[in-house]
């Protein structure tokens, strides 16, 4: 994860890496090119002396002896008058000087003899009085059974000087081209970057009365097409949030509204006149009626609240499921009995669960199928286990579901019916609870309804494929 914290242009940024990389590849270019001609200077004064040598090795063979070379040096300075920068020095084997051409007297060209190279073959040396040169010596027998030794030096002067030229030209093309490459760049970038201004003007008009807009990609870069599919994903998801919170905050006013306007309309009436100690009573018991409706319904809000932020913590445990089913019918038997409503419980499964939000998904199905149940009918209860669920089912006989409402029968305060009138214990909760309860479990509610029976069922992941 990056740490910094100060904004920066992507523009610039591009920019800057075009002309670095510009700067990089012509200056590696730059440096390659002045290598070659380096190597192809020093190959022609390479040749140039080697073709010298053997000339002045055939001119001493012409001459028989070593003192008709020294006798004849014009015939050798003739040579090099067209080769400015090449010293010629010949001396005998015990290195008195025979014939020396040289542009300064100072120059000691005998010194050369003092290396070890193999001869006819150039070599680099540094003379002093010359500096950095070429160098090449060979010894030539004569006719007259002597022996000469030949010594050519060119110096690099102007090759180093050719050279110098040709690397300021380098540099001043190399931060040309940079500079260049720079600003075409910064065009090439600024053009390529309008689609994410344009997808910033976009997302920058979308407000909450507008959550419905969405970013428009057609005939943009393919690689910002994925990135305005999320953006545009993202507002699908805030504006089915925001619909929800807005009917939430509609149906939470109105659910709160109808026991506070109760409690303040009754206790109106109550007042308005001298009451006995038994209307008094009755008035309280209302109140306490409605106050623990609000209750109910402020410790449900909380619960969901806990659930959207990932703050209930499970205590997980596995259970039986027939033996939690069990305990749950004995608690609503007697809401049964009143109902004309019989429980039963069937099947068996072993559950990884939290055992109080277990009982209470449960609870909430029971009470649910028990209040939507025909008189004389049954709720039955059901366990078992697949492959990767355990699996509980809640079955009532009664009016059933319409298929339009059971998609939203989950939500926060929905309710089938449209007039809202329920018992006093409904808080339109029940089953949003339910939902929060198994997605905390990893798991999922299911309904399913035709006829005259209406099934919810409980998905728990197994232990195994948890």
């Amino acid at each position: 994860m990056s740490l910094r914290t100060t904004p920066y242009s992507l523009l610039r940024r591009l920019t800057g890496a075009f002309a670095l990389a510009a700067f990089v590849v012509f200056a590696l270019m730059g440096a390659f090119l002045y290598r070659s001609l380096s190597a192809e200077l020093q190959r022609r004064d390479d040749i140039e002396i080697t073709g010298k040598l053997a000339q002045f090795q055939q001119l001493a063979r012409d001459a028989g002896s070593v003192d008709a070379v020294r006798a004849n040096p014009a015939m050798f300075h003739e040579v090099l008058l067209s080769h400015p920068g090449v010293y010629l020095g010949i001396v005998d084997e015990h290195n008195h000087t025979l014939v020396e051409h040289a542009e300064r007297k100072e120059v000691d060209l005998t010194s050369i003899f003092q290396n070890d190279h193999p001869g006819g073959k150039p070599y680099a040396c540094n003379l002093e009085l010359i500096g950095p040169s070429r160098c090449i010596s060979a010894e030539q027998v004569l006719p007259s059974r002597e022996m000469v030794r030949v010594l050519l030096v060119r110096a690099a002067s102007d090759r180093q000087s050719l050279l110098e030229s040709y690397r300021v030209d380098i540099w001043v093309a190399v931060a040309f081209g940079a500079a260049l490459v720079g600003m075409l760049g910064y065009a090439v970038a600024r053009r390529g970057l309008s689609p994410v201004e344009s997808i910033g003007r976009q997302t920058s008009r979308i407000e909450a009365h507008n959550l419905g807009e969405r970013l428009d990609i057609q005939g943009g870069p393919l690689e910002l097409q994925e990135i305005a599919l999320s953006v545009n994903r993202m507002l699908d998801r805030l504006e089915r949030a925001f619909v929800r919170l807005s009917q939430f905050s509609s149906d939470l006013a109105h659910d709160m509204r109808t026991p506070l306007a109760n409690v303040i309309s009754s206790s109106q009436v109550t007042l308005s006149r001298t009451r006995t100690t038994d209307e008094y009573e009755t008035l309280i018991d209302s109140n306490i009626e409605e106050c623990e409706r609000l209750q109910r319904m402020i410790e449900s809000m909380l619960f969901l609240a806990r659930t959207d932020n990932a703050q209930q913590v499970l205590r997980v445990a596995t259970l039986d499921a027939a033996d939690e089913l069990g305990k749950l019918t004995s608690y609503f038997q007697g809401l049964a009995e009143e109902s004309d409503v019989r429980l039963t419980v069937e099947g068996t499964a072993r559950i990884t669960a939290d055992a109080t939000l277990l009982r209470r998904a449960a609870s909430n199905l029971i009470s649910n199928a028990l209040e939507h149940a025909c008189p004389g009918s049954s709720v039955e209860l059901s366990a078992s286990e697949s492959s990767k669920y355990s699996v509980i089912k809640v079955t009532n006989h009664g009016q059933s579901i319409a298929p339009v409402h059971l998609e939203k029968i989950f939500e926060r305060f929905y309710r089938v019916d449209a007039s809202r009138h329920g018992s006093a214990k409904n808080t339109g909760l029940g089953l949003a609870i339910v939902k929060s309860i198994m997605e905390l479990h990893r798991g999922k509610v299911d309904v399913t309804s035709y006829g005259e029976r209406t099934t919810f069922t409980l998905y728990f992941p197994r232990a195994a494929s948890a």
